[in-house]
């Protein structure tokens, strides 16, 4: 049976997620930014036997699935979402696998988390001089380069003025953006999302075609960790399916940590 959670549950969800710090970081993230229920976020747990079997966290129309128990039910979950928005689920593969089989019209997208604590001393990039912190003056251009990219373009379409709002809500939240420009227009871009009070995550890095093969996207997220561990961050992580950004983001100073996935 699924309940709602309330502010006085906030100590219990945070100790139940940290668990596993690096897949709940958006858990932790989200419910340090935004509460445990507000219009943005909802925090729900299965109950079984007396004990969470699983947490849902809504953020908008997207879900975070975490279980401590690897043969949570999978069929309850689904059964609470049956009539919810829900436009995307994600969570520790393991977890999502069992979950899958109740959205046959989704597809399930892994990837490798990794882990970064500082920033790799040996590391060669440009001097960055391209590179700056982004404002809210810049969330339509960072949301139109988004959509350029083929990994996001399917994702994103239909939805740009709702990505917009969600960028602008998350640099208010304390998130951080940065972008590479070439002649005053923007080329690359990276940003944290769930910042928290140890950590961030790393997400929509990017790097419009005709400019890859510079350094640009290794320029921009090392300037990002150094923003964010310049603001106290203890560690960052992000997550990739692409081998050739393993390579780049192994370079800067991030290790594998487990298989994060998104079903939509």
């Amino acid at each position: 049976m699924f309940i709602t959670l309330h502010e006085k549950d906030r100590e219990a969800i945070l100790d139940y997620v940290s668990a596993e710090p690096e897949m709940n970081l958006f858990f932790i993230g989200d419910v340090e930014n935004y509460g445990v229920e507000s219009e943005t976020v909802n925090l729900y747990a299965n109950i079984e036997d007396g004990k969470w079997d699983s947490l849902l966290l809504r953020f908008h129309e997207f879900y975070l699935l975490y279980s401590q128990n690897e043969e949570y039910s999978a069929e309850a979950v689904a059964e609470f979402l049956r009539d919810r928005d829900v436009d995307c689920i994600s969570g520790k593969t393991s977890l999502l696998k069992k979950i899958a089989p109740f959205y046959p019209q989704w597809k399930l997208e892994s990837t490798y988390m990794t882990r970064c604590d500082v920033i790799n001393g040996d590391l060669e990039v440009g001097d960055c001089g391209k590179v700056r912190r982004l404002t809210a003056d810049d969330v339509e251009n960072t949301i139109d380069l988004i959509m350029q990219i083929d990994e996001f373009a399917e994702h994103q379409r239909g939805r740009r003025e709702k990505s917009c709002r969600e960028l602008e809500e998350e640099l208010k939240a304390g998130c951080i953006a940065v972008g590479a420009f070439e002649d005053g227009k923007m080329v690359s871009t990276a940003r944290t999302s769930a910042s928290n009070s140890e950590s961030a995550m790393i997400t929509g890095v990017a790097t419009l075609k005709e400019y890859r093969g510079k350094g640009l996207a290794t320029e921009t997220v090392t300037a990002l960790c150094r923003e964010a561990f310049g603001e106290g961050k203890k560690f960052l992580c992000l997550f990739y399916d692409n081998p050739a950004a393993g390579r780049i983001y192994n370079r800067i100073g991030f290790r594998e940590t487990g298989q994060y996935a998104m079903l939509r």
